[in-house]
């Protein structure tokens, strides 16, 4: 990785401080995108990019216009930033679910859609998304959730095939319940030991920008923990 540049949208949230942490580590030049303001990473090697509106389209040509201007190239986009609700069909309103596709999918649509002719410029580039194991069976609850992240998983195979003639894979992680404070807060009674952690799903993605994952492209992978 070293030398690569990668983006990581939700930089600020747990799973993406962690994924800033780990490609800094192999050496790449990291380019963290916050929908508010930055975290403090001390590193050269980091560029932090502050209040951006993924759903923007605007404001996401921007973004990429700086990170050209400064690294040249884009060969790595790890799409982490997201959202969840939990409401019963019963209580939701058609604009909860046009809500979550906005904040799940959308943001990956525009950042991917702004980023994919300098991914091909890339002698590897690499799209990581990051869908859910409760988009695969929606429980009760996660019909609207369910909904926006299936359009990640969908888009993401549709992607790879459209791209499979160049150098660039596209691949989606699909966790089970992540293991973070904010969920421990929300489930108490979770079995915490069985929960997939943050650090977990950034070792995937970690393998997926790497040169050793060639051969894997359009892939749901389930990262399940123990659940």
């Amino acid at each position: 990785m070293k030398n690569k540049t990668v983006l990581i949208t939700g930089a600020g949230g747990t799973v993406g401080r962690i994924a800033v942490e780990e490609f800094l580590k192999l050496g790449a030049n990291v380019v963290g995108i916050y929908h508010g303001t930055k975290t403090t990473v001390e590193s050269k090697n980091y560029f932090p990019i502050e209040k951006c509106d993924l759903g923007n389209a605007e404001c996401v040509s921007k973004l990429i216009s700086q990170v050209i201007n400064r690294y040249k190239s884009i060969d790595v986009l790890v799409n982490i930033a997201g959202g969840f609700t939990f409401k019963e069909i019963k209580e939701t309103q058609y604009a909860d679910v046009e809500n979550m596709i906005s904040i799940n999918f959308k943001t990956v649509f525009n950042i991917t859609s702004a980023s994919l002719e300098y991914l091909k410029k890339s002698i590897c580039g690499r799209v990581i998304n990051i869908g859910a194991i409760g988009a695969i069976t929606a429980g009760g609850g996660m019909a609207a959730y369910s909904i926006s992240k299936s359009a990640v998983m969908r888009y993401t195979e549709a992607l790879a095939e459209e791209t499979k003639s160049d150098s660039v894979t596209v691949n989606a992680i699909l966790p089970s319940i992540i293991d973070t404070r904010q969920n421990r807060s929300d489930m108490p009674q979770g079995d915490f030991s069985s929960w997939v952690t943050p650090s977990e799903l950034v070792n995937v993605m970690a393998f997926l920008a790497s040169d050793r994952s060639t051969g894997i492209n359009g892939a749901l992978i389930p990262v399940r923990g123990r659940v």
